[in-house]
């Protein structure tokens, strides 16, 4: 199964795992239900059966295999439990993270996998809450098996930078050697044209060796938002002289920069023209098939956006590729949305957060298109426990990543309270003004500048990370009613318009990119139970705004 746009592995091998797997919904007591046969990945909403089903489920398949296997598991939502021949065998907490099991010695036969799936508001959640999105059941993202050595390349991260004009890259491996021997073992890394390696490198048995050194790359040529060069980077693990394993990723060399005011690539001033996608996206849920992935791609594309920030959570990787293909830049989120001080008390909260910074951080830091990190949107910024949270959080970042800036988006309400300001490299505030309050869009935006120069947000790049207004597809009135058409045309005119003439800003991200659904306890303020101010609707039909938006975003700069 592809859980990429490429492959990964040439040495290393698949175990092939049809799509079809048997599935039961279970009751409290964890016993078998109603039997159906489900699809992976994919959300069990797709069912019409269970189209708002909220519970716990057993996926189960039968696979012949043995020796040591690698699974990995792209996204479980939202908390997994993992059986081999009914032994658990691993736990994962996070709809929107990678994890993986690593399975050793296991002879050779028939064997049961299984994954008990739960969905629930359960208390051991503390991320997944009632919100403004809706928390789909399932395997939902790829999940791929590979038969490896007692020795497996984990991850190879890839940092470029610049310096005195040339392009360098900070490379390091972590490599794993399941044996109860050291083995002495080298590992050769070819990007385009130029090999690196490290050699003769001790493993200790039953351990993770990390690997780290800086090389020059001598024919680099920089990824731009215009010419996305990407490179393969492919990375072999020898054992005397033999090729036991190998990894195969992309990378670009870029810089991503803050200098002052301005959001620099390679140097280069850009202003931020995006939109935020939930990935949902009809009858698929968050599962969403590569033909639509990349539908939403070229849609953004059209519209003139260089930007997407993945709200309020880690993408599936497949869309990451899509947008380092086409040179689109990501706001990556971790996941936390409107959390407040009492919910971040959660016994459970810190552990969940760091979690998914690190998993997300791990598996997508090689990403050029990423070129920011962002975490915990529009939570208690504005009081001291909060604060002692982002800062944690920041801090954690900077340890995995210090080559990308931070951020969080602030709600419009912490406006003169926020006390994260200093902590962050880009200010960020949602506001929402001509939707939520009549506040003409100039005063709001005189409103964030003045309090933002007051704190120790002053001097940095100023982002308008969420702004729009609502719409019913199709709804259309003359009165220019809210949720029609015509209103949320008018309201987004003037909003994005104003954002890109103040010269203090660093760009616009459109709340949002398209319509989609939310939990059933937001029905009173979103019509159809969705969220309904996307450019475009849960079938990727384009309201008015999408064309205003759109002239206003190709005849803007940069």
């Amino acid at each position: 199964m592809n859980t990429r746009l490429f492959q990964n592995h040439i040495v290393r091998k698949e175990i092939p795992l049809e799509p079809i797997w048997d599935f039961h919904t279970l009751n409290a007591e964890e016993e078998k239900q109603e039997k159906f046969q489900m699809i992976v990945p994919g959300c069990w909403e797709s069912n019409p059966k269970l189209s708002s089903y909220k519970g716990k489920a057993l996926y189960s398949k039968k696979v012949f295999f043995g020796g040591n296997v690698r699974l990995v598991f792209k996204g479980v939502s939202h908390t997994a439990h993992v059986y081999l021949d009914k032994k658990e065998v691993s736990y994962h907490y996070n709809a929107y993270t990678e994890f993986s099991v690593i399975l050793e010695d296991i002879p050779y036969g028939e064997h049961l996998l299984e994954v008990k799936v739960d969905n629930t508001f359960h208390e051991e959640s503390a991320l997944h809450v009632r919100n403004d999105y809706y928390s789909y059941g399932g395997i939902t993202r790829p999940v791929v098996m590979e038969a490896i050595d007692d020795m497996f390349i984990r991850h190879i991260h890839f940092i470029p930078y610049k310096e005195n004009g040339k392009w360098y890259a900070s490379i390091s491996a972590f490599v794993n050697n399941l044996s109860s021997e050291e083995k002495m073992v080298t590992l050769k890394i070819k990007i385009n044209d130029e090999e690196v390696s490290f050699n003769d490198k001790a493993l200790p048995p039953h351990t993770e060796t990390r690997m780290e050194n800086s090389y020059e790359f001598r024919s680099a040529i920089p990824y731009t938002l215009e010419n996305p060069k990407l490179y393969r980077m492919e990375a072999k693990l020898l054992y005397n002289e033999k090729e036991v394993d190998d990894l195969i990723d992309r990378v670009g060399f870029r810089e991503i920069k803050v200098s002052g005011k301005d959001i620099l690539i390679n140097g280069e001033k850009v202003i931020i023209k995006g939109v935020n996608r939930h990935e949902d996206y009809a009858e698929f849920g968050c599962a969403i098939p590569i033909e639509a992935m990349y539908h939403d791609i070229e849609l953004i594309k059209s519209l003139g956006a260089n930007c997407v920030r993945t709200s309020h959570y880690p993408n599936d990787e497949r869309f990451l590729d899509l947008c380092d293909e086409n040179g689109i830049l990501v706001w990556e989120e971790s996941h936390a949305r409107g959390l407040n001080e009492e919910q971040m008390r959660h016994k459970n909260f810190e552990k969940q957060s760091l979690d998914c910074i690190r998993e997300m951080i791990e598996n997508h830091i090689n990403h050029p298109c990423i070129y920011v990190w962002g975490i915990l949107n529009e939570c208690v910024s504005n009081t001291e426990f909060g604060r002692s949270c982002y800062a944690k959080q920041f801090n954690y970042i900077k340890r995995l990543d210090s080559s990308r800036p931070v951020s969080f988006a602030s709600l419009e309400g912490n406006v003169g309270s926020d006390l994260c300001l200093d902590l962050v490299d880009i200010v960020s505030f949602n506001i929402y003004p001509g939707w939520y309050h009549h506040t003409p869009v100039k005063d709001s935006l005189k409103n964030i500048k003045d309090f933002v120069n007051r704190t120790g947000g002053a001097d940095k790049p100023l982002l308008i990370s969420e702004i729009g207004a609502g719409a019913i597809y199709g709804h259309r009135s003359n009165n220019q009613d809210k949720w029609t058409e015509e209103y949320q045309q008018y309201a987004l005119s003037e909003q994005v318009s104003s954002i890109l003439a103040d010269e203090d800003l660093s760009g616009v991200i459109i709340w949002q990119y398209a319509d989609c659904r939310v939990d059933p306890g937001w029905f009173h303020g979103r019509p159809k139970t969705q969220n309904n101010k996307g450019l475009v609707d849960i079938y990727r039909r384009q309201k008015l705004a999408y064309n205003t938006v759109k002239e206003i975003f190709h005849s803007t700069l940069y």
